[in-house]
């Protein structure tokens, strides 16, 4: 029996175990993935779980799936000497001021969520944290971690495919009913599109998802989810071309939203996420000819 493991924690094979968070999972908290084999440890995602824990026994590397606070708030608890996260996501989780760039806020925002931050998600510095890029294998003998750059979310999210045993972690592609999130100034709708097909194609047994779903088994599911998930994406078209009926300002559509349901946008981000995404669709909806700009005003063609 692993040391690791308590009740609630799920084995997938001989080197996987999934360190489900509190409420399966659910923000703020996640589900981090240990990965064990004869010549060291990799944690994947450490969660507030692993931070209520202590850490994980004989952890000495830790891979990060992209630079956002609850990936990181056990980060502290692990003592790994060996940090990574992708190149394009790495300098946040260097530093909180780096984190904070990620997110983009206004900076009157920016300085109460970086309280929050470090508060609620024991957010510190980690200077010697390095980059890693696509493709790149990890080895803890007899089992390995090969990364998969998935971006859209941020710049530099990262799925990681555990090998033998058919293991995939992917994230933030969390087949949540939510849908995918795409509202920081480092992340892009684009950019999750195409990492949407890039992870549908990828065969695995299981795919453990950071938040909501937790494990998913067999790539027919996988797929049923995963498509479901990214449909979110044209309903949220739909939403903002009903909105557009008739001719709106910018400032009207943000104050509407379409990305949370209404009274549940967040304090200190959830203006910004509304204003980044509209932006974003309607970016593609006037390239597609859909929607149409006339004196700063957006209308439906």
């Amino acid at each position: 029996m692993d040391e690791a493991l308590v009740d609630t924690d799920v084995r997938l094979g001989e080197h996987v175990t999934v360190i489900t968070g509190a409420a399966g999972g659910k923000y703020p908290d996640g589900n981090s993935t240990l990965v064990r084999g004869t010549e060291g440890a990799i944690l994947i995602d450490p969660s507030l779980t692993v931070h209520a824990r202590g850490g994980v026994p004989g952890v000495d590397r830790v891979l990060v799936s992209h630079a956002h606070e609850d990936h990181i708030a056990g980060l502290g608890a692990t003592g790994a000497r060996h940090v990574h996260a992708h190149t394009d996501d790495v300098t946040g989780i260097r530093s909180l001021d780096g984190l904070l760039e990620v997110y983009g806020l206004p900076p009157a925002d920016a300085e109460r969520f970086g309280e929050k931050l470090v508060a609620d998600f024991n957010i510190g510095d980690v200077p010697h944290a390095s980059a890693f890029a696509d493709g790149d294998v990890f080895d803890v003998g007899g089992a390995s971690v090969r990364v998969m750059h998935l971006p859209g979310h941020t710049r530099g999210h990262s799925a990681f495919v555990v090998e033998p045993g058919g293991v995939a972690f992917v994230g933030d592609v969390d087949l949540s009913s939510f849908g995918p999130y795409y509202g920081d100034h480092w992340s892009d709708l684009d950019d999750f599109v195409a990492s949407i097909a890039r992870v549908r194609d990828l065969d695995a047994a299981h795919y453990v998802t950071f938040h909501h779903k937790g494990i998913v088994s067999g790539r027919s599911e996988f797929v049923r989810q995963l498509d479901a998930f990214a449909s979110v994406i044209g309903q949220r078209d739909d939403r903002l071309l009903a909105m557009l009926a008739r001719p709106r300002s910018f400032a009207d559509l943000v104050d509407e939203g379409i990305i949370y349901r209404p009274g549940t946008r967040p304090d200190n981000f959830g203006d910004s996420v509304e204003r980044r995404s509209i932006e974003m669709h309607l970016t593609r909806l006037v390239g597609d000819g859909a929607v149409v700009v006339e004196d700063d005003l957006y209308r439906a063609a």
